[in-house]
């Protein structure tokens, strides 16, 4: 399954090469759009077709009526009407993520787009069930061995492997009508009829964390219909549950966010501080160069470090859960914007980091916890400032990789952007220049 760094460098070049381009709009908008043309002119066709039949003997009474060559000149469309609609399908079963039946159900007409949103209940089930799986390892520090790649690339780890097998054998004795999408697994659905919901799946969000005994591990899951490409902004519900902490995190588009204590229910708590002085914040560090990470957030670190507060995070969820508890005032991830800027600079350090692969935040890994963080009221872009609704909810490729800024209020994201967006273009125009000096000491 592992492919090579020769190989991975070329397809992380080009990939990186076209996003910098579209400045962080990597993932281009779904095709499906000529799907509801192929249905108008469909029905174009068939409306004149019907008239025909009807008006025939009146035409052919009237000999100064031409209805006869207009008629054929109408019958080309209603045949390549058809091929039309049978594009987006191809296009769709060809994508990366590869399930074959949400590429056919896109629309509202669809029943899966009709069915009910699937209840907190039932996903806090399956988030209990993954939890009372791993919680003997994650106490007892086990679960270190690693056992092969995940869809990622990322490692996967004994741990991992317990809590995919349950989320597996859950759904399995559920008999619904639901696939699922998960980190190991990939796509996967049990159900012989068509699935109506669609889970995205991180049964362990923490792993190195979890593996060692540490609290910043969740189990999350995102809940949407089955439809063609679906995307962030497509998401209904979503859950983060602590494996190791009392606390169950829950929202639904539109309702907002609520946590879950025993038998209390508690609202979210951001925190109102906008003085960089005294920011806590967390920056995810797995696999992103350090080289690059740490002098573009030394500046920060040193200023909160002392009355605020810095911490690396191994688990993104868990950090954004963290902002609706008070207990950190702002998260980031900014790696990938290096590799969308400036690729050809430092596409080998994401290589070497990553140990042969490159890693970034993939869609699983915040499916659930972007949108209860946005519903509580949190800020949250990419390092450009753009939105991450756009991401594609089944492509975990490099490609379709993510930075992350967010922040409990609207005046700390902006007061953040300002200082990583700087930071950031001064290490760049830095790089830039070591470089083109390396290349003219090779001359």
């Amino acid at each position: 399954m592992a492919t090579s760094v020769k190989t991975k460098k070329k397809a992380v070049k080009g990939t990186a090469k076209s996003a910098k381009k579209g400045k962080g709009k990597v993932a281009p908008k779904p095709k499906g759009k000529s799907t509801p043309k192929g249905k108008a002119s469909a029905k174009k066709a068939v409306t004149p077709k019907a008239k025909k039949k009807v008006t025939a003997p009146k035409q052919t009474a009237k000999k100064p009526v031409k209805a006869k060559p207009k008629a054929p000149a109408r019958k080309p469309a209603a045949k390549t009407a058809p091929a039309k609609r049978a594009a987006p399908a191809s296009k769709a079963a060809a994508s990366p993520p590869k399930p074959p039946a949400p590429a056919k159900k896109r629309g509202t007409s669809s029943p899966a787009s009709k069915a009910p949103v699937l209840s907190r209940e039932f996903l806090t089930e399956i988030a209990s069930c993954i939890r009372k799986a791993v919680v003997p390892l994650v106490r007892a520090a086990k679960g270190r061995e690693i056992l092969g790649s995940a869809t990622s690339g990322d490692a996967t780890f004994q741990l991992d492997k317990v809590a995919e097998r349950a989320l597996l054998n859950f759904l399995r004795d559920a008999h619904l009508p639901v696939a699922f999408y998960s980190e190991d697994a990939g796509y996967t659905t049990f159900t012989s009829a068509q699935p109506q919901h669609l889970l995205v799946v991180d049964p362990v969000d923490g792993s190195r964390a979890a593996k060692s005994g540490f609290e910043s591990c969740v189990v999350s899951v995102a809940s949407t219909r089955v439809i063609e490409r679906p995307r962030m902004a497509d998401v209904d519900n979503g859950i983060v549950m602590e494996i190791l902490g009392p606390r169950t995190f829950y929202a639904q588009r539109g309702k907002g966010a609520r946590i879950y204590m025993s038998d209390a229910i508690k609202k979210p708590k951001l925190s109102r501080n906008t003085n960089l002085e005294l920011v806590s914040w967390s920056m995810t560090v797995p696999a992103r160069p350090a080289e690059l990470i740490f002098p573009t957030a030394a500046k920060l670190i040193d200023l909160t470090s002392l009355k605020g507060g810095f911490f690396a995070c191994n688990s993104t969820s868990y950090s954004l859960t963290r902002l609706l508890t008070n207990q950190l005032d702002a998260c980031v991830d900014f790696a990938n914007r290096f590799l969308r800027d400036i690729p050809e600079s430092v596409e080998d350090q994401f290589i070497n980091a990553g140990r042969g692969i490159v890693l970034g935040i993939a869609p699983y890994d915040i499916a659930a916890s972007h949108l209860i963080a946005k519903e509580a009221g949190c800020y949250i872009t990419d390092a450009y400032g753009a939105s991450l609704e756009d991401v594609l909810l089944l492509d975990s490729s490099v490609a379709n990789h993510r930075s992350l800024i967010a922040a409990s209020n609207k005046e700390l994201h902006e007061k953040l952007m300002s200082f990583f967006d700087i930071r950031i273009q001064q290490f760049e125009q830095l790089l830039a220049r070591r470089t083109q000096q390396a290349v003219t000491n090779n001359k």
